[in-house]
């Protein structure tokens, strides 16, 4: 196991008034949960998260993003861009709505 310093954007996609409601995101590395956080932003802000875990690098990791919407019938839509493990940028398809991606060490 080595410490890993892993940096991905997290953008929000809809709806535009998103300020306005309570919702929050959720942060998982490998199904283990780092981060929660409130977004209290419109759709025009991207938040920068820059976490250090432990990893055993032969294996094939993930990181992926979980909403928790407030009101429930809430349409907001959370996903991940620009994955860095290491500073060293992960090449990945993104597609419009990618809220896990995978990685190697």
């Amino acid at each position: 196991m080595s410490d890993v310093n892993i940096t991905v954007q997290v953008h929000c996609l809809k709806p535009s008034w998103i300020s306005y409601e309570k919702n929050k995101y959720r942060l998982f590395i490998n199904d283990e949960m780092l981060v929660e956080r409130s977004w209290i932003w419109d759709i025009n802000t991207v938040i920068h998260e820059d976490i250090w875990v432990d990893l055993a690098p032969t294996t094939v990791n993930s990181i992926s993003i979980e909403s928790i919407l407030e009101p429930g019938d809430s349409t907001a839509k959370f996903l991940l861009m620009n994955l860095k493990v290491n500073n060293d940028p992960v090449v990945i398809d993104y597609n419009s709505e990618q809220s896990e991606l995978s990685f190697k060490i």
